[in-house]
């Protein structure tokens, strides 16, 4: 088997299960079946006539023919990302590209505060916003496919530069017409007697209700869950429960005048944070460089309670 024969999609398996310590937990990380991967693997094996992997205690890792087919792979795959993104930049007739991951929460701000005065210091800078759950996100700084995120949650995990800002308070939400609505602060033994909104697990948001419930003895019992803010706030309005989020992202959707915002009387929800991150491996663009700017300013100036 030459170097040009070899299966590429075998090689990104293996590459995957290089980084996530597993077949299982790289097919879960893929969304295939384990059994495929190992298939996969064992094919590429036989081809090659060399061992790929070996077991260490609960874990899989690669072997040094292994490492040396993953190693190659992440590199092809970096230099066809910045090809791709060039040839995007052509395509739009850009003078670069900016990717920025926002948390849901936080897109609407994201887009009036940061990056309107952005474009207009690079109106030729084509910028790609996304939106999407705390892994993915991770997961794309890690292999340079973003410049940077904003996410709502605790601190991002090693190798990522990550700076934080006062979030908080996180409230509960409801109509004029629930019995919370007269509080000025809502205790979490409050909240356990009425229905409860829950979010996707993955939401910082979420995350950070399970642990302040967790803290007291409690478990947070949703009477029902979405995974859009929008989506909490109208079951909010149509009684179905309480609803979370911080009051920045109640004022950016539509029919907040109608709802009521009640801090929660708990030090993690006071405490709450927002991260900005970006891979400490990744070299960005002047471009990025501003818009990195542009976004720690913003959020300092917000923790801080001063004008956006």
């Amino acid at each position: 088997m030459t170097l040009s024969s070899y299966p590429e999609k075998s090689i990104s398996y293996l590459y995957e299960v290089g980084m996530h310590g597993g077949i299982r937990r790289a097919a879960d990380a893929l969304g295939v079946n384990a059994s495929a991967i190992s298939r996969q693997l064992a094919q590429l094996e036989r081809a090659l006539q060399l061992p790929l992997l070996e077991r260490r205690g609960r874990n899989v890792v690669l072997t040094d023919a292994g490492k040396l087919l993953a190693e190659d792979y992440a590199l092809t795959s970096q230099r066809r990302r910045q090809l791709e993104r060039q040839l995007q930049d052509m395509r739009h007739m850009r003078g670069g590209s900016v990717t920025l991951r926002v948390g849901q929460g936080m897109a609407d701000e994201v887009i009036r505060h940061v990056i309107a005065e952005f474009s207009q210091a690079y109106p030729a800078v084509f910028v790609n916003i996304q939106s999407g759950d705390m892994q993915t996100t991770l997961t794309l700084l890690a292999k340079g496919e973003v410049d940077m995120a904003v996410s709502f949650g605790p601190s991002g995990p090693p190798g990522l530069r990550c700076n934080s800002f006062r979030r908080g308070p996180i409230c509960a939400v409801v109509p004029p017409s629930h019995p919370l609505a007269a509080l000025d602060k809502v205790t979490l033994s409050q909240l356990a007697e009425h229905r409860l909104i829950g979010m996707d697990e993955q939401f910082g948001l979420q995350r950070y209700l399970n642990a302040m419930f967790r803290s007291e003895g409690l478990i947070f019992t949703p009477a029902c869950s979405c995974n859009l803010f929008t989506s909490a706030v109208s079951l909010a309005l149509a009684g179905q429960g309480v609803a979370f989020m911080t009051p920045q992202t109640l004022r950016s959707i539509h029919d907040c005048d109608r709802l009521v915002a009640i801090p929660l009387d708990h030090r993690i929800a006071r405490e709450s944070q927002c991260q900005l991150l970006h891979s400490a491996d990744h070299r960005m663009t002047p471009a990025a460089h501003y818009l990195w700017r542009l976004l720690n300013s913003y959020f300092a100036r917000s923790a801080n309670g001063l004008p956006a």
